[in-house]
């Protein structure tokens, strides 16, 4: 049966116009769900993609009323429909435009609709040469179209070349020379449009071109006790064709990157394929030779960090069928695979696997989609899993695998905690402590290599007693405050609560409060003063701006060409050198503090992975962990490799202050370039959030609305920044409840330019 309706989301990112539209499928028009359509809304034209067909209309709008679409934007690929579901699910649960959650999902929508100038004459006509002499300026319009390449030019670059205005190619036009006409213009190159198009997508061709490629002999290995069973437990899961999600805890060294390349080669063994995500980019090329090893060209790599025509053509390669294996950074997990039936999350507690711009997405959240939507199985591994992870595999929502022994049965290296307020003490104002400073020597000494990491990451100072290790906290929030030189206050950004930094301590009256911050470069010229003839190689974000920085200084140290790799967070996962014996930790602290209720868990995490960057290998080693907080929970359980001890503890301040998971958190932060303009908007906001509060719509349903409050960063890139929050136990309710509340504001004036990015639970605040 004839179908005359098509559903169609335009491809505009204005929350007004974010929904479907009805449009009219002309009679000789072939159109299938996921196809890309040109259709005309309000006064221009846009690019939508059809996501129903159907023979029904709203109540109250007439056959009449509809309008045609006006083309099908080329034959590519249409979008799989799962997809299209995928990106209808993401714009919901982050609560963005639809139009963002596509161009994020499927990033070959790119292009823009453009008017085009194509003459009617040509060159050769009669009445075209009568113009030569007649009317020179209209024949000189002319000639500028018959020498283009494509005999038309978009309206932009014809109003350059041939120098008329608007008025005057409608002039033109109406006088039969030449027509305007509405394009879309793809981002993709045309090469990759035409390789798209050229029918190698059949999945019999598929299969068929996969199964000729043999695995090498060397696939199988021989697996510990722990990694067979761990192995043989997924592909129980993945034989049942159904939704699971696993939690596989492995202490470092355990050999879970063994585990996956396994589990990989079963699952194409079976005609399926897979994705393996890792946290960061600079991980990507690592763990890909290893892979690469084993599946050869059926392995490829995607993240951001790639050239545009560069992800074109891997996507090309995706939607062809020639790849069944794809690693790379958080945006992998969109990837079109044939037959997918796998995706794994190594280090699934980074916090790089969320999405900072719009979509506000956690690929995790979005594996389990996917793997949700097709039937098969989502493989979190972490030494140190997200409380939220953890938390649901002791309730039983997802399942718990472990590998509790390193491989060889190699011992985890020993923990010294160094009290650096004892330092101080016996007269050391140096960054390292005695013990470190000794152990140091002693290894390169011996020849054996060192690593000195710091976290330089974080943008907030607090305020800290060098003598007692008190430090400035919220006396609502339990949270750090946060040091502002503009102003001299210290702020919470969690509540708003400010206070004027104490000249002596509060706990024990001592003068040396001081405010606390240090960076890699110091580290590096103090141990260069030190030890002179140490080598020594900084890993930080100013070391690496280049794409090949990364591998090079891993590459040099792996070589043994330094003797110390001084480092931020980028080092603490995924490095197996073995030649390192002694990691130092300059200042756990500087984690500790943070001014957000995760700090502690992320101290802990960081400290257990860069700790288990020693005795790797046959040589064992040992780990120093200085700080000004001996006592606190999140470093004495990290300094006993104990991560279940440390759970519970922080399970238990979690629920006594309802932070997350016993609560949600949706957070919206405003900008705008003046300050007055933001602060009007984030109070316009608080109170069309109070405004629902207030009536019907909150029910029995217990909410919290936080702020308005500066931002965490004030000012970015010359936008000021505030943020309202709101808190609460059901997260589809508060949802809506926000929903609803923006929509409120975005009928008062001071929302007009102001800029909002909603994220649902961050991971920071």
């Amino acid at each position: 049966m004839k179908l005359h309706y098509a559903e169609v989301l335009v491809d505009v990112a204005n929350r007004r116009l974010d929904q479907v539209f009805h449009y009219r499928i002309p009679t000789d028009m072939a159109l299938k769900r996921g196809m890309r359509v040109l259709v005309p809304l309000n006064y221009r034209q846009v690019q939508g993609v059809v996501v129903r067909l159907t023979n029904d209309l709203p109540l109250g709008v007439s056959d009449g009323a509809i309008k045609p679409i006006l083309s099908i934007v080329g034959h590519m690929e249409t979008i799989p429909e799962d997809l299209i579901e995928l990106a209808l699910w993401l714009a919901e649960t982050t609560i963005c435009s639809i139009a963002q959650s596509l161009h994020t999902v499927w990033p070959l929508l790119k292009g823009k609709v453009e008017e085009w100038v194509i003459p009617i004459a040509t060159k050769e006509d009669e009445d075209v040469k009568t113009l030569q002499i007649l009317d020179p300026d209209t024949y000189n319009a002319l000639a500028v179209l018959f020498r283009s390449r494509n005999k038309a030019l978009s309206l932009s670059i014809y109003l350059k070349r041939s120098g008329l205005n608007k008025n005057q190619v409608e002039q033109l036009a109406k006088q039969g020379w030449l027509k305007l006409e509405s394009r879309f213009t793809s981002g993709v190159p045309q090469s990759v449009q035409k390789a798209l198009t050229s029918g190698v997508t059949a999945e019999a061709d598929e299969v068929k071109a996969n199964d000729s490629k043999k695995l090498p002999a060397d696939y199988r290995r021989v697996l510990t006790p722990e990694q067979g069973l761990v192995c043989q437990k997924v592909m129980e899961a993945l034989a049942k064709q159904q939704y699971e999600t696993m939690l596989l805890h492995g202490i470092t060294g355990s050999g879970k990157t063994e585990v996956y390349q396994r589990i990989i080669g079963e699952v194409l063994a079976q005609g399926g394929s897979a994705i393996l995500l890792v946290p960061e980019i600079s991980l990507t090329s690592q763990i890909a030779r290893y892979f690469r090893e084993h599946f050869g060209d059926q392995l490829i790599v995607l993240h951001s960090g790639l050239q545009a025509s560069e992800k074109a053509k891997a996507w090309q390669d995706i939607l062809q069928g020639k790849v069944r294996v794809v690693i790379g950074a958080r945006s992998a997990v969109f990837a079109p695979l044939p037959n997918l039936r796998l995706i794994i999350l190594d280090e699934e507690h980074e916090g790089a696997y969320h999405q900072e711009e719009n979509p506000k997405y956690h690929a995790r959240n979005v594996a389990r989609k996917r793997m949700e939507q097709l039937g098969g199985v989502v493989l979190l591994g972490s030494a140190t899993p997200s409380l939220e992870a953890y938390a649901a595999a002791q309730t039983g929502k997802i399942s718990l695998l472990t590998m509790g022994n390193r491989v060889a049965n190699r011992p985890l290296p020993p923990v010294e905690v160094v009290d650096m307020r004892e330092e101080l003490i016996k007269g050391n104002r140096s960054m390292f402590s005695l013990s470190l400073q000794d152990k140091l020597r002693g290894t390169l000494e011996r020849g054996e290599q060192g690593m000195l990491f710091l976290n330089r990451r974080g943008y907030s100072t607090f305020v800290v007693c060098r003598e007692c290790g008190y430090v400035v906290r919220c006396s609502h929030c339990d949270i750090a405050l946060t040091y502002h030189t503009q102003g001299n206050s210290m702020r919470c950004h969690y509540c708003n609560h400010e206070e004027i930094p104490p000249r002596t301590c509060p706990e024990c009256g001592s003068r040396y409060i001081r405010f606390f911050g240090q960076g890699t470069q110091r580290v590096e010229e103090e141990i260069k003063g030190l030890y002179p003839s140490a080598r020594i190689l900084r890993l930080d974000f100013d070391t690496t701006r280049s794409r090949e920085a990364y591998g090079e200084i891993l590459g040099r140290f792996r070589r043994q060409e330094a003797d110390v790799l001084v480092g931020t967070q980028m080092m603490a996962k995924g490095l197996d050198f073995p030649n390192v014996t002694l990691v130092g930790v300059i200042a756990a602290d500087q984690m500790l503090n943070m001014p957000d209720f995760r700090a502690r868990e992320r101290t802990f995490q960081l400290l257990t992975q860069v700790a288990g960057r020693a005795g790797r290998s046959d040589k064992p080693g040992q780990v120093v962990i200085q700080t000004y907080a001996p006592e606190d929970r999140a470093i004495i359980q990290a300094s006993h490799h104990n991560f279940k001890g440390f759970f519970w503890e922080e399970i238990g301040y979690r629920k006594a202050r309802n932070y997350p998971p016993y609560t949600h958190v949706i957070r919206v932060t405003l900008t705008h370039e003046k300050e007055e303009r933001v602060i009007k908007g984030a109070h316009s906001l608080a109170h069309a959030l109070n405004q629902g509060l207030e009536s019907h719509e909150n029910g029995n349903t217990s909410l919290d609305i936080l702020g308005p409050a500066p931002a965490v960063m004030p000012r970015l890139k010359n936008h000021y920044r505030w943020q309202v929050s709101i808190k609460g136990k059901r997260l589809d309710f508060m949802r809506e409840f926000m929903h609803q509340g923006v929509q409120r504001f975005a009928h008062d004036s001071s929302s007009s330019g102001v800029q909002l990015n909603i994220e649902v639970d961050p991971l920071s605040m």
